[in-house]
C-alpha cells in the first residue's frame, strides 16, 4: 500500500511541471486573445476620457494655447452656480422621453409579439427612426409647419402650428420617436422568452387581464424593461437636434447644445470638458442605481 502511494506521489511530481507549463500556455493565449481588445479601449476610450478629464480643469481656451495650459477647478464649480438649470433641463427631456417610451412602447412589444403576425415587417419599419434624431427633427418640424402635413389635423384641433412646433411636448414626442425602437426591441426579445401558456394558465385560474399583465408579464419582463429605460435614458441625455429644432428658449438650455455653443462657439474648451465628464457621471450613476435597485435584472 506504502509503495502504491509512494509511485502516485512520484508520479504526480512528475506531471506537476507539465501542468505548470500548461497553465502558463493557458493564461499566455489568454493575455494574447485580449490585448487587441484591451489595445483598442485604451487608444479609443481610456485615453480620449483621460484627455478630456485633463482639459476639464484648464481655463478657456488655455489648453491650446502655446504658452501651455493654466489649471483650475472653477469649472465644476461654475455648472453648480451657472450650468445646472441646463443639467436639471437635459434630466427633464430624458426623463419625459423614458416615459413616454414606457406607457407606449411595453403594450406596443406586447401586440408586436403576441398579436401581430408580420413582426418582422414591423421591425424593419421600425428601423427608420435609428437612421438620426437630425432627421426626425427635422421631419417633425416641416410637418408642424404652416401647410405641412400635420397642418389640416391641428387646424382641425383649434392649436397654432406654433404653440406645438417650438415647444416641449415637440421635443419630447421626436425624442421619443427616435428612441421608441430601443426600447420595444428590449422589451419584445424579453417577451419573446416568456412561454404564453403561462398567460393561459393564469386565465384559467381566474386572473383578469391586468393581473396577468402586472403579476405575469412585468414581472417575467423587468430585465427588458429596466435595460429598455436605461438605452432610452442614455441616448436622451446626449440630445442635440431636437431641443434645437423643435424646442423653445428653454428646451434649448439641454447640456448637449450648451456644450457645444461653448466648445465651438466660444471656445472655452475647459467648461465644455467640464459637462461632458458630467454627462457622463449622470450616465454612470443612473446605471449603477438601475441595476441596484433592479436586483440585476440586465444580467440576469
Amino acid at each position: 500500500m506504502a509503495t502504491d502511494s509512494g509511485s502516485l506521489t512520484s508520479s504526480v511530481r512528475a506531471l506537476a511541471p507539465e501542468l505548470r507549463r500548461r497553465q502558463r500556455a493557458d493564461r499566455f493565449r489568454t493575455a494574447m486573445f485580449l490585448a487587441p481588445a484591451a489595445l483598442l479601449a485604451i487608444l479609443f476610450l481610456y485615453s480620449p476620457l483621460a484627455f478630456i478629464v485633463h482639459m476639464s480643469f484648464t481655463i478657456g481656451s488655455s489648453f491650446l494655447s502655446p504658452a501651455g495650459p493654466q489649471y483650475t477647478v472653477d469649472n465644476y464649480g461654475l455648472m453648480l452656480d451657472q450650468y445646472l438649470p441646463n443639467l436639471l433641463v437635459t434630466i427633464q427631456l430624458a426623463t419625459l422621453a423614458m416615459l413616454v417610451d414606457l406607457v407606449f412602447g411595453v403594450p406596443f412589444a406586447y401586440l408586436l409579439v403576441r398579436k401581430v403576425r408580420y413582426r418582422d415587417v414591423v421591425r424593419a419599419v421600425m428601423v427608420f427612426p435609428m437612421f438620426g434624431a437630425l432627421y426626425v427633427a427635422f421631419g417633425l418640424s416641416f410637418a408642424l409647419l404652416p401647410g405641412g402635413l400635420l397642418d389640416p389635423v391641428l387646424r382641425l384641433l383649434g392649436i397654432p402650428n406654433t404653440a406645438l412646433l417650438f415647444s416641449l411636448p415637440a421635443v419630447v414626442f421626436a425624442m421619443s420617436i427616435f428612441t421608441f425602437p430601443f426600447m420595444v426591441m428590449n422589451v419584445g426579445t424579453a417577451l419573446s422568452n416568456v412561454d404564453p401558456t403561462l398567460e393561459e394558465a393564469a386565465a384559467c385560474l381566474g386572473a383578469r387581464p391586468w393581473q396577468t399583465a402586472t403579476r405575469v408579464i412585468l414581472p417575467l419582463t423587468r430585465a427588458g424593461i429596466v435595460a429598455g429605460a436605461l438605452m432610452v435614458f442614455g441616448w436622451s441625455i446626449g440630445t442635440f437636434a431636437e431641443p434645437l429644432l423643435l424646442g423653445s428658449l428653454n428646451e434649448q438650455r439641454s447640456l448637449a447644445w450648451t456644450v457645444y455653443q461653448n466648445a465651438v462657439v466660444e471656445n472655452d474648451y475647459g467648461i465644455a470638458s467640464a459637462m461632458g465628464i458630467v454627462l457622463l457621471a449622470l450616465a454612470f450613476v443612473v446605471t449603477y442605481f438601475s441595476l441596484r435597485y433592479s436586483r440585476g435584472a440586465l444580467v440576469e
